[in-house]
């Protein structure tokens, strides 16, 4: 009888032992779960301000700012407002924050260099940026936005943290949170405007960094102001030629190497009136003789206007070109004899020499001559008055594509056209300026 009590008084014990334990478990998770929805709820609107400037997912950078900082509560996030647990490299110049990591030297583990910020949201904006300059994320950018799981993997694949499961913790933790929905969600006017203030004002074109220039800058107020060098700028836009040129307000100024290829989904380019060789390539950017080369043209040279160019991959033959005439002032004529034809070409071979302007922002502005049959005018995306221009979306594009293609914010283009949302359809109508 003893002994069946004492069995029963143990099974009792340890029945009480397995339910606190499990309420202790319930209470942890339930903690955890908390904390993890104070940290989405404190962080979502700059995930997708974020996402409308550079285009990386509000799901996967809340997913990794989970992970890779524990909700903020990791030692990098707490020190140095380092949430991503990006590493100094060679070109960061801030402050730093060591400590042991994944790097060894002679055998030893030894400390790593992590990136310090003042502020944790300034960490959000830094991420962004990280991946938007590295190369090896660049084809991150050409997935849909809302695909997380491709994009869990290609940050995987690409080598963003060594653990051999990241993409798939990136993805339960975004199923979890219901993070998905902060891709697709049209963001108000409010959540969309930038509460933090970047200090330098750049755009990514084409994965590199640009700025529009203000009423009468120069390449050397434009590098004073962003710590750059002015030669460096007139290496990278090749019709910048001078450190003192004045350049018109919104003329497009790369400070970083532009690519030799286009990484976006779109192949071709249709020339618009008063569109140059030099335009596309700020527009794209693309260097200027690659975009000659891939479309087998001589350079200095212009397509004719409805041309199709090239912008991604070669083309197989070349564009029909545009000659100049010696008279600017006179009206273009339109032969489709040989005859004509031929006199036109001897009219304008002989002022061939004719200087071509190098501001990008100005238009150009010389007549043109069809050399072969006279072609149909195209259908061209965006109409311009001299007050006025308007924009036609096409299939495919985004208000984001386009705030990025005329250098605009997503809030400025959702104010002008009186949208309550960023969902646009094919064929509508958007006012520029």
């Amino acid at each position: 009888m003893r002994e069946e009590k004492t069995d029963k008084l143990i099974m009792r014990k340890l029945i009480t032992f397995l339910l606190l334990l499990s309420s202790f478990s319930l209470l942890a998770n339930r903690e955890l779960s908390d904390h993890f929805n104070n940290y989405i709820d404190q962080n979502k609107d700059i995930a997708v301000r974020e996402m409308l400037r550079t285009g990386v997912p509000a799901s996967i950078k809340l997913a990794q700012a989970l992970l890779e900082s524990n909700a903020g509560r990791s030692t990098l996030a707490v020190k140095a407002n380092n949430h991503f647990g990006i590493k100094c490299g060679t070109k960061w110049k801030g402050k730093t924050y060591y400590r042991k990591d994944d790097d060894y030297k002679k055998g030893r583990l030894v400390k790593s260099c992590f990136r310090k910020y003042k502020k944790s949201q300034e960490s959000f904006i830094a991420h962004s940026n990280f991946l938007k300059d590295n190369m090896r994320y660049g084809g991150l950018f050409n997935l849909n936005r809302k695909d997380y799981e491709k994009w869990a993997k290609g940050l995987k694949k690409a080598g963003y943290a060594t653990s051999k499961t990241y993409d798939k913790k990136l993805v339960k933790l975004i199923k979890e949170y219901r993070l998905h929905q902060y891709d697709s969600a049209p963001p108000s006017i409010e959540t969309a405007r930038p509460k933090v203030l970047v200090k330098k004002e750049y755009i990514y074109v084409n994965d590199a960094k640009m700025v529009l220039a203000k009423a009468g800058d120069t390449p050397i107020r434009i590098a004073k102001r962003l710590n750059t060098s002015p030669d460096r700028i007139l290496s990278y836009n090749e019709q910048i030629n001078n450190r003192t040129q004045t350049l018109a307000k919104n003329t497009r100024v790369f400070i970083q190497k532009k690519r030799k290829k286009y990484r976006g989904k779109k192949k071709y380019h249709r020339i618009q009136a008063g569109e140059t060789m030099y335009d596309i390539s700020q527009l794209y950017g693309l260097r200027l003789n690659e975009l000659y080369s891939n479309n087998k043209m001589p350079n200095g040279r212009e397509p004719l206007v409805g041309q199709q160019i090239k912008i991604r991959g070669k083309a197989k033959k070349m564009p029909q070109l545009r000659t100049k005439r010696s008279t600017p002032s006179s009206k273009p004529s339109v032969s489709t004899n040989s005859s004509s034809n031929s006199s036109s070409s001897s009219s304008t071979n002989s002022n061939s020499n004719s200087s071509t302007n190098t501001n990008s922002n100005t238009k150009y502005q010389e007549p043109e001559v069809v050399i072969k049959q006279k072609e149909t005018t195209p259908k061209v995306q965006t109409t311009e008055t001299n007050t006025a221009m308007y924009h036609t979306v096409q299939a495919g594009e985004t208000l984001w594509r386009i705030s990025q293609k005329y250098g605009l914010q997503v809030e400025n283009l959702m104010k002008k056209n009186n949208l309550q949302s960023t969902l646009i359809r094919k064929g509508t109508i958007l006012k520029i300026k």
